[in-house]
């Protein structure tokens, strides 16, 4: 089962995701994680020899506990595909996973995979943004505007188009708890 996640900065995207992975006991796929493997596989390593999984670079604690910025860096943008290769073949490899951010939706197209992009009001975004990352609104829409140009950029679509996912999911009228459960639902549903 292969799963992308696309988000609003500050929508709880990551945290549906990491509560997903452990529910449904599948591997979690995040810009960190991907960003190394990458750089792994460039060396010429097989993905079989990596030792690099979500438990190895985070242990057991909530990567919430030790945030680490989310903003695309510009080093990113020769990245794109070394990662898209990377993610390629860890969905060849391993057959599941939950892929945040990294233009998943688009990389693993012809792969069958389900793809949720999560987003929230304003007042939703300005309170999350303000506990969880310490960040008013405006700095989060900021980063809405790089992942999008990035998005864009790399994809030819447009970020968060309705129609390139299975269900664009409102945090803030579900709640992370009620996406996971929308997400669980819909794949239990929707075989492919």
């Amino acid at each position: 089962m292969l799963i992308t996640i696309g988000r609003q900065y500050g929508a709880g995207g990551r945290e549906v995701a990491e509560i997903l992975a452990k529910e449904l006991q599948i591997p979690l796929y995040d810009r960190k994680l991907v960003a190394l493997i990458a750089e792994h596989l460039e060396k010429g390593c097989k993905l079989e020899e990596l030792n690099l999984t979500y438990t190895n670079l985070y242990g057991d604690e909530s990567p919430y506990e030790h945030i680490f910025d989310n903003v695309v860096q510009n080093d990113d943008m020769f990245m794109f595909k070394p990662q898209s290769n990377a993610i390629k073949q860890l969905a060849d490899y391993y057959k599941s996973g939950i892929f945040v951010g990294r233009c998943a939706n688009y990389i693993l197209n012809d792969y069958n995979a389900y793809s949720f992009f999560i987003v929230a009001d304003d007042d939703f975004r300005t309170t999350r943004g303000q506990l969880v990352y310490h960040k008013s609104l405006s700095e989060l829409k900021k980063e809405d505007q790089k992942r999008a140009s990035y998005y864009n950029y790399y994809t030819g679509l447009n970020w968060g188009e309705p129609k390139d996912y299975d269900l664009i999911i409102n945090i803030a009228r579900t709640g992370i708890e009620g996406a996971v459960k929308v997400i669980k639902e819909y794949v239990a549903n929707n075989p492919k």
